[in-house]
């Protein structure tokens, strides 16, 4: 019974170890989509003041 507990415990550890890699891909996921969306943010800017310029 003791080694089924340990073998249980074994896996939640890998299971919980799995679970932060991907939260840290995500995280880094996030950080990128939110990096190009800041750029875009400055673009749509930048061509909203060209096209005002336009007129």
């Amino acid at each position: 019974m003791e080694q089924a507990q340990q073998q249980t415990l074994q896996n939640l550890g890998f299971e919980i170890a799995n679970k932060a890699i991907e939260n840290a891909q995500l995280r880094a996921q996030l950080s990128t989509l939110q990096s190009e969306n800041e750029q875009f943010k400055s673009r749509i800017e930048e061509l909203s003041k060209e096209g005002g310029n336009n007129d």
